[in-house]
């Protein structure tokens, strides 16, 4: 059975809260890829296990995207921290 449009637009809905701005509106950039990406799938891919798991693949990448922006950004002029082992984050020295 195929998805419907609501489900996607449910699924996919952009985050409407997070205490900080920049990272904000970094997870509504990629909410908002992804919608567009997964309402295409539900048009051209026809309803269908293929279909259902190109959805499920994509919700997992974007929850993993915005995970990253949570655990991992870091604003721009501030110093990157260690990575777990010690060594430099990236972009470190």
């Amino acid at each position: 059975m195929a998805i419907t449009e609501q489900e996607i637009r449910n699924r996919f809905a952009p985050p409407e809260a997070d205490p900080d701005p920049v990272k904000l509106a970094i997870k509504v950039r990629i909410a908002q890829a992804a919608q567009e990406l997964a309402l295409i799938i539900g048009e051209l891919v026809p309803g269908s296990r293929e279909e259902s798991e190109a959805i499920t693949h994509l919700e997992m990448a974007t929850y993993w995207a915005m995970a990253g922006v949570d655990r991992r950004l870091v604003p721009r002029g501030t110093q990157q921290s260690a990575g777990v082992d010690g060594a430099p984050g990236p972009g470190g020295a």
